[in-house]
């Protein structure tokens, strides 16, 4: 059904979503999953990235209903309670994260999951913070986390309230999902306050290379993920959007905080080159040897 929408709806040419620039270079015609997208890195600012792109009219839909049964490869429907162990040890690695990272205590923040799925994140994470609450596209995971486990979540892109006093925003493998994450920025941007926080996890691109996705870019190229970050890369588009970078690594895990909104030009990182991607090729080549061996 995936492929047979996929397929229907086509793909779109609308430029970098970094610099929106049209100059690429093929790095990969398939993904995971066999479909036969085009993985390219932009020449002018390195970010990688499925080019041409997945339109608005597939992502709505596929992250509607068809996303969890597809990532969990469920042949019925998504079981919730398997996927909340999942997202409460990522709940207990967030805590553990941001007491490490940020200087206020916890308690004095809300905690809002734009992506939150079935809510297991924010559910392990509650007692930690002074409220918290979420909102995702999959109708049936928020239902689950209002319906069995109780917490504030609704079936939407964005929140349509906030809470009084600092927040933190949180987008935990989001968005390299997103059709436009530009845009997703600068509408996070225009919901923060002065001394609200945004959390940013996403598979990094370069730690293939020290061992993510057992240094093999084929499982790290996806379907569902559109834009393949780098910290170097993540930290151009952020400053576009008027975000100031506290905190980044080559996972890349991030956050950030509002700040001005950059004129100035893209600076691309010496690590974000096709150089580089040939690199990680011959960190799998190396790590998995037995498999060249005859």
């Amino acid at each position: 059904m995936v492929r047979e929408m996929y397929q229907k709806m086509g793909l779109k040419e609308c430029g970098c979503k970094l610099c929106a620039e049209n100059n690429f270079t093929l790095l990969a015609e398939s993904d995971r999953y066999g479909f036969d997208l085009k993985k390219q890195i932009c020449n002018v600012c390195g970010l990688v990235q499925t080019y041409p792109s997945l339109g608005e009219e597939f992502l709505n839909k596929f992250y509607s209903y068809l996303y969890r049964p597809l990532y969990t490869k469920a042949t019925g429907a998504v079981d919730y309670k398997i996927l909340i162990l999942e997202q409460r040890e990522k709940g207990i690695r967030l805590v553990e994260y941001l007491k490490t990272k940020i200087q206020n205590p916890l308690p004095t923040y809300n905690l809002i999951e734009i992506g939150c799925s079935s809510g297991g994140i924010i559910a392990e994470a509650a007692p930690n913070f002074k409220s918290v609450q979420g909102c995702d596209l999959d109708v049936n995971g928020t239902a689950y986390a209002r319906n069995y486990l109780g917490l504030n979540v609704e079936t939407s892109a964005m929140p349509s309230a906030l809470p009084e006093g600092p927040n933190i925003f949180l987008m935990s493998h989001v968005l390299e999902h997103l059709n436009n994450p530009l845009k997703q920025l600068e509408n996070l941007r225009a919901l923060m306050k002065p001394g609200d926080l945004l959390v940013i996890f996403v598979p990094g691109l370069n730690a293939v290379k020290t061992g993510d996705y057992k240094h093999d870019l084929r499982r790290y190229f996806h379907i569902a993920h559109l834009t393949d970050f780098s910290a170097g890369t993540l930290s151009e588009m952020a400053k576009l959007a008027g975000l100031d970078c506290m905190e980044i690594d080559e996972r890349v895990n991030a956050i950030f905080r509002v700040g001005a909104i950059s004129t100035d030009r893209i600076r691309k990182s010496k690590k974000d080159n096709l150089e580089n991607i040939l690199e990680i090729e011959a960190s799998y080549k190396k790590n998995n040897y037995k498999l060249f061996k005859f």
